[in-house]
């Protein structure tokens, strides 16, 4: 399908773009709080990309909360990864943009996560440009982007067992502190020939589509819990109870994966978007921080995003669910220069990502107070509380206000953005994500076009990582680079 084919989205017949238009403030269109920023009449896109998305709010009851309407998992199922955005959703919001923008070639998403924005950019006939801090997320966007071979991989994958099945030696593959915590001996030594048996693997595309199925292997049968995505210890009854092969594991996980790749490859190839299996466009996944612009020179159409939002206790741990998993994997199939130092600890990838670092960080977020009054509303709030709760609160803002300038830099003159956030709480306070995300974008010239609020499905958190008592929606946040060159 044409990214330009306004017909990919569906609008109730008795709903019309003018009556929409009327109640967009009701449906999640620009809040009191943005009328400042807002400039319409600038252009006609806007007014457009507001009222498809406002008739969807109107549509019906919790339109965007796809809580049982998420037709695809080929996003989402190769890793468990934390707090996944809904592919369904992602679609309809590119869709409609790229209907309204016909420039629209190139998409841009600093934190990839697990590769849903990469996916459904891909399905819109698009090109790619993503970047992480945690090299398991580059790891997997790499391995979505192909070649789609799954003959081959069939192949392959019969070659790894084999060689897994009747590889003898007892050298441990993996030496880090914490090894015989997290692992026991049988689960070491399968782990260590898988890990060997996909380094023979001569392809690198096959070794990181390999490198992903060991990462889900590791996950399922280590001693952490998967109730959480932090890393906590089972019980020793529990640790004793289980009774699982990483080599049969392995080949359940690997068999799945190359089925999802086989329906990736399917849907791409009814749009005749692959030549030789390979995707037409271009995919180009980098290990990187947000706060820093990119080596090369490059400009992009569209910015589709969700920054890890949050900064207390209960913050999804990306890093944390990473550490053991990355552990098994040859860090230089990922990136050819990335050492082992982002497993310096548990929480060193965490570390290097938005608000990992609290030192200083109220002191350093003066700048963003400045430009930010509800950023100030909130510090002030908590004032009385614990030194630590404002120090959380200042970090995240302060690393978010530092991804800003970088991302707009690589942004076309009226590129839309689309940001989509959470407001945790913080010593029992809101920390209002949204508007302050809107008051730092609308300081640099962007322009705001609409605000949609979402509830956040149940299911997509691990049970005890749901968080729904301190949040259970997302803001999805839409703006325009007005201010861009």
């Amino acid at each position: 399908m044409n990214a330009s084919d306004s017909s990919a989205v569906c609008v109730p017949k008795h709903i019309t773009p003018e009556n929409a238009s009327d109640q967009a403030i009701l449906c999640g269109g620009a809040p009191p709080e943005f009328c400042g920023l807002r400039m319409l009449s600038d252009i006609s896109f806007d007014t457009e990309i507001r009222n498809k998305l406002t008739t969807l709010s109107l549509s019906r009851p919790n339109y965007w909360s796809y809580s049982a309407s998420t037709t695809r998992t080929c996003a989402l199922d190769y890793f468990q990864y934390p707090a996944m955005m809904v592919p369904d959703m992602l679609s309809d919001l590119m869709r409609i943009i790229c209907a309204a923008d016909p420039n629209v070639r190139t998409v841009f998403d600093p934190f990839v996560g697990s590769g849903s924005v990469q996916t459904e950019t891909m399905l819109l006939g698009l090109d790619f440009v993503g970047s992480d801090i945690n090299p398991l997320a580059v790891l997997l966007c790499k391995a979505k982007a192909g070649p789609f071979r799954p003959n081959q991989l069939e192949e392959k994958l019969d070659d790894v067992l084999s060689f897994a099945e009747s590889d003898e030696s007892s050298r441990r593959e993996a030496t880090f502190a914490g090894l015989t915590k997290w692992f026991d001996p049988r689960t070491i030594y399968e782990l260590s020939r898988l890990r060997r048996a996909v380094r023979a693997e001569p392809m690198l595309w096959a070794r990181r589509f390999f490198w992903v199925a060991l990462a889900e292997t590791v996950r399922r049968t280590s001693n952490s819990r998967t109730s959480t995505f932090k890393l906590h210890i089972r019980t020793p009854k529990d640790i004793a109870s289980r009774d699982l092969s990483p080599i049969t594991v392995f080949e359940e996980v690997a068999t799945e994966n190359i089925c999802l790749l086989d329906e990736q490859l399917t849907a791409l190839d009814q749009q005749s978007l692959l030549t030789r299996r390979r995707y037409q466009g271009s995919i180009e996944v980098y290990l990187r921080s947000a706060t820093c612009a990119a080596a090369k020179e490059q400009r992009f159409d569209l910015l589709v995003t969700s920054p890890p939002y949050g900064d207390n206790p209960t913050t999804v741990p990306y890093g944390q669910h990473s550490y053991l998993p990355l552990q098994w994997i040859d860090l230089s199939d990922i990136a050819p220069k990335l050492d082992a130092s982002c497993l310096s600890t548990t929480h060193e990838i965490d570390r290097r990502s938005l608000g990992g670092s609290r030192k200083n960080a109220v002191k350093l977020s003066e700048r963003v107070l400045c430009n930010s009054p509800t950023f100030r509303e909130c510090l002030d709030a908590l004032q009385h509380e614990p030194p630590d709760r404002r120090s959380r609160a200042a970090a995240f803002i302060h690393d978010l206000d530092a991804c800003i300038d970088p991302l707009l830099s690589h942004l076309r003159k009226n590129a839309y953005m689309v940001f989509v956030v959470g407001n945790r709480r913080i010593g029992g306070r809101q920390l209002k994500t949204d508007k302050i995300l809107g008051e730092l974008l609308g300081k640099r010239g962007a322009k705001h076009v609409c605000t949609i609020a979402r509830t956040i499905p149940t299911k997509r958190m691990a049970l005890k990582n749901n968080i729904s008592a301190t949040m259970n929606r997302e803001l999805i946040l839409v703006f325009r680079n007005a201010g861009g060159k």
